[in-house]
């Protein structure tokens, strides 16, 4: 299997050097015969797209004279001595440009969710860091590589990792790793937590040295880089302005949780006398690369200041609705000229927080039109991509070719941007009477319907499995990993094993790290 991006499950090379897996993915240069949802609005066109070094090239409308090849833009002659590219046959599915999670925490391994069912956001949170401290690096890169491919998976090719804790050695370092080798693109928000307890939180000073270690010793760069104080509970207002420091110091972005809960602005107004947003903006904190998860509670003159930053707001209407956090002014936020994304925070999949998120605001506002399909899948899609990588919203006549290094378009299916498109069936059972592309895509597609997913051009999803990870073994290895560790943490009453047989008997005394 692939862990750490030295071994694949097809006997490709070994990758050295922070050299990316994803190239070890097939390359796509041709959909053929698809209906796309094109542009920011998200029109839908039967077409063929081609693609090039990881581009979208053209987009051809697909008319019955139109050979669909010979329509497109002819290859570099070195292009096809490198690898011999997959034409994919569209017929009878849905492209839809690759969706963004801006807001998950990816140590899936970590049992919190069921064994704390029905606890407050406190109390929930406790049992969170109770068990992510008892795990150590080849936890968290099988954790967190079991987190990208499930949001892989189900459609998602940009995910923002909020990461914390950082308890031990070498746990950001297993992070990148995992990333890497799932073939997603990613941005890591590296979270600070220096309260309430040990052994769970570290100092400032430690936690600025990791994050320059961070960009120094591994593939992280500062544009997908955010420096994450995790929230007011796990850090001091003095600590959100040097994150800020930190954070301009590095050309890295800003990112944590924000007014989420009374609990959290009441601790704002005690220790910074100011609501959360104000007291941000005093740290220096908001500007057009912060990203503020949830935003549950907003009066009208903050959603101005987030305006007049240029802030980013993530949503995230499952977890809001599990935990019982509140609803967001995502219409207000939105109509106010914020630009909102959507994040899964540990839940399923981003369709299932499209819908969510629709029936959460028609229900709150009594109006089912307050919120579109297409808003929605704009919040998935272009506002995700532009909240997770601001450069990416740059205009058509200013993006450069991957190749020459610099930013992309990212979220929209259009010539020019990054080639990161998935695509689901057209005609499904669960779909049927398909009579409009976009509603379907919303209102009727799962997350695990999707067919083939491709990032930067190359197919890393194909026909509903990873092209770079054995899928069987890495949930074997998850299976023992968590079967481990699960029964040695002192939790509540409930559930207290796993649904599969335990470890054999020579693991028992053992660590992960000393397995096989």
């Amino acid at each position: 299997m692939t862990v750490g991006g030295a071994r694949t499950d097809h006997g490709a090379p070994e990758l050295r050097d922070g050299a990316n897996i994803r190239f070890l993915a097939p390359a796509v240069n041709a959909i053929t015969n698809v209906t796309a949802l094109v542009g920011r609005d998200l029109e839908p066109l039967r077409c063929h797209i081609y693609i090039r070094d990881g581009l979208i090239a053209a987009i051809v409308a697909a008319t019955a004279d139109t050979t669909p090849l010979a329509a497109a833009p002819p290859p570099a002659e070195d292009l096809l001595e490198r690898y011999a590219p997959v034409t994919i046959d569209g017929k009878d599915m849905i492209a839809v440009p690759g969706m963004a999670d801006v807001h998950d925490h990816l140590r899936v391994l970590a049992p919190g969710l069921p064994v704390a069912e029905g606890l407050p956001l406190d109390e929930f949170l406790k049992v969170q860091w109770a068990t992510q401290a008892r795990m150590g690096p080849q936890e968290y890169e099988v954790a967190v590589l079991l987190g990208a491919l499930q949001r892989l998976r189900c459609g998602v090719t940009t995910v923002v990792d909020h990461a914390y804790t950082f308890h031990e050695p070498d746990l950001d370092e297993a992070c990148v790793d995992a990333y890497e080798s799932s073939g997603i693109r990613w941005a890591c928000a590296r979270g600070i937590m220096t309260r309430p307890y040990e052994p769970v939180c570290e100092t400032f000073e430690q936690a600025a040295d990791n994050i320059r270690a961070l960009l120094a010793n591994t593939t992280a760069t500062p544009d997908r880089l955010f420096v994450a104080p995790v929230s007011i509970r796990q850090a001091t207002p003095e600590e959100f302005e040097r994150s800020a420091a930190l954070a301009a110091e590095l050309g890295a972005g800003t990112y944590t949780h924000a007014s989420e809960t009374p609990a959290e602005r009441e601790t704002w107004l005690q220790e910074a006398n100011a609501t959360p947003i104000m007291a941000l903006d005093r740290a220096g904190f908001l500007s057009e690369r912060a990203v503020l998860a949830h935003c549950v509670i907003l009066d009208d003159d903050e959603i101005e200041l987030l305006a007049a930053r240029g802030a980013h707001v993530v949503h995230c209407p499952s977890n809001n609705m599990k935990l019982a956090k509140g609803v967001t002014r995502v219409p207000d936020l939105l109509a106010a000229g914020v630009n909102v994304a959507l994040g899964v925070d540990m839940m399923t999949d981003i369709f299932s927080e499209m819908r969510a998120e629709l029936q959460m605001q028609s229900l709150h506002r009594g109006d089912p039109a307050v919120l579109s399909s297409r808003d929605v899948l704009q919040m998935a899609t272009w506002r995700g991509a532009s909240a997770a990588f601001p450069d990416s919203a740059a205009p058509a006549d200013t993006r450069f070719p991957a190749a020459a290094g610099h930013r992309v378009a990212l979220g929209e299916l259009s010539p020019g941007c990054a080639a990161d498109i998935v695509l689901v069936p057209a005609r499904s059972l669960l779909q049927a009477p398909l009579l409009d592309p976009l509603h379907a895509l919303v209102h009727q597609t799962h997350g695990p319907m999707v067919r083939h997913v491709l990032v930067d051009g190359r197919l890393v999803v194909a026909d509903g499995a990873s092209t770079l990870v054995d899928e069987q073994e890495l949930v074997v290895e998850a299976e023992r990993a968590c079967n481990f560790w699960l029964d040695r943490l002192d939790l509540p009453d409930g559930p207290r094993g796993v649904w599969f047989p335990p470890p054999p008997p020579e693991f028992a005394d053992r660590r992960p790290e000393d397995w096989p």
